[in-house]
Order: structure tokens, then C-alpha cells, then sequence
């Protein structure tokens, strides 16, 4: 996108879905990607958003020790309440982002409130760390699939075989913030995002990065 568009210079920042509609907030960002509908329904409903519209999905995925996917529920509630009534352990992000946001989700699902239990690990990190302390506890956690491949070579947990259940996937929004003087460039960059030229260009990366389709474009 830089290299067709010289007069617009792109700046990346990684964090939890709740810390990027904060920095949204504050104008500090022209652009957000995220996925966790409900906050950014507060963001639009506050008069935040000059555009919001979907821009790629993915999904999440339980993850745990090696060999644990055998004794499991194939279903993401009772997979859940599974892991609750045999008290094993379970790491969460606990940190705003939009994968703690679809892991209460879940919980409420399985009908378990896992706040205060003593299996229940909170690291108020993001998704790498978290990875890491699951890994070391041989515990469950949810991630998205994107971030559990490419931490995947330097953990062992594997992918818990659930069925494909829409609940486990994740819409990723895009919104340009209104407010900041850029949204005439943020909105040239979203258009092209959801272009067919930005579809390609997401696909190759994914094939770069994962040898497969993680993060699938709206665009057409």
C-alpha cells in the first residue's frame, strides 16, 4: 500500500482490543482493526466511528497439553465445563482483548463462572506471553489460530478437536476514527484493505506466514 500510495506513511500498534479503542479514544490512532463486537459497539454507538465495517475473520481455537484432546468433549460449552469439573488448569489473558472478551463468552456458554477458582490463571499479558505460561503449566487456553501458529514452534500445546461451531469465530472490524484530521487517509487505507487488491495481498502474507489461509479478506 506505501509503495502506490508515497504520500502516506503507515504505523503499526499491537495491543488488546480494549487498549486500541482507548488509544482510538484519545486520537491517537486513525485506524482500528479489532474483534470484539460488543466494545466496538460502545465506540460506534459513542459517535467514535466515521466508518466501521468488516475487513477479515479467523477463528479460535482451544489449545492444551499434548494427548489431552483425547479425552475431551468435542463441544466448545461442555469442552469448557469439562476443564472446570476436573479442575484442570486453564491460563486466560484476562486483559480486554478481544480473545478474553469471546473466552467469557465461552464460559457463560459452559454455564461456568471461573472467576476466583484456583485452576483459573490470569496473566493480564498479551497472547504470547500467555501462550508461554500455558505451555509451562501444561494448561488449556484459548487463542486465536493465528497467534497459536506462530508461537508453535517454541511451545508443545496442541489444538483441542472441537466441532465447528460458529461461536469460535472471529469477525475482525475495521474502523476509521473520526476526529483525528487523517480520516481522508485512514479511509483511502480501509478501501483498499477490503479491495480486491488488499484480499490478495492478505492471502499471500498468510501463505507466508502459516503456508495456509489463517485471516480470510471480506474483500472481493
Amino acid at each position: 500500500y506505501e509503495a502506490d500510495h508515497a504520500d502516506i506513511e503507515l504505523s503499526v500498534v499491537g495491543e488488546a482490543t480494549a487498549q486500541i479503542l482507548e488509544l482510538g479514544r484519545r486520537g491517537g490512532a486513525d485506524l482500528l482493526i479489532t474483534h470484539a463486537p460488543e466494545l466496538e459497539a460502545q465506540f460506534v454507538a459513542d459517535g467514535l466511528a466515521a466508518l466501521y465495517q468488516p475487513v477479515m475473520e479467523s477463528r479460535f481455537v482451544l489449545a492444551g497439553p499434548p494427548g489431552a484432546g483425547g479425552q475431551m468433549p468435542s463441544a466448545v460449552g461442555d469442552a469448557f465445563r469439562d476443564i472446570a469439573n476436573r479442575g484442570d488448569v486453564f491460563v486466560t489473558r484476562s486483559d480486554g482483548s478481544g480473545t478474553y472478551e469471546k473466552e467469557v463468552d465461552l464460559w457463560t456458554l459452559a454455564g461456568v463462572d471461573p472467576t476466583g477458582r484456583p485452576w483459573y490463571l490470569e496473566t493480564g499479558q498479551g497472547m504470547g506471553l500467555t501462550l508461554q505460561v500455558a505451555d509451562q503449566r501444561r494448561a488449556f487456553v484459548l487463542a486465536e489460530l493465528g497467534a497459536l501458529l506462530a508461537a508453535a514452534p517454541v511451545i508443545s500445546l496442541e489444538i483441542i478437536p472441537l466441532d465447528d461451531d460458529p461461536v469460535l469465530n472471529t469477525p475482525c472490524q475495521i474502523t476509521v476514527v473520526k476526529g483525528t484530521g487523517r480520516e481522508v487517509a485512514a479511509a483511502s487505507f480501509a478501501a483498499w484493505l477490503v479491495s480486491s487488491e488488499g484480499a490478495r495481498a492478505l492471502t499471500e502474507a498468510n501463505l507466508e506466514l502459516f503456508g495456509e489461509v489463517v485471516y480470510r479478506s471480506v474483500g472481493s
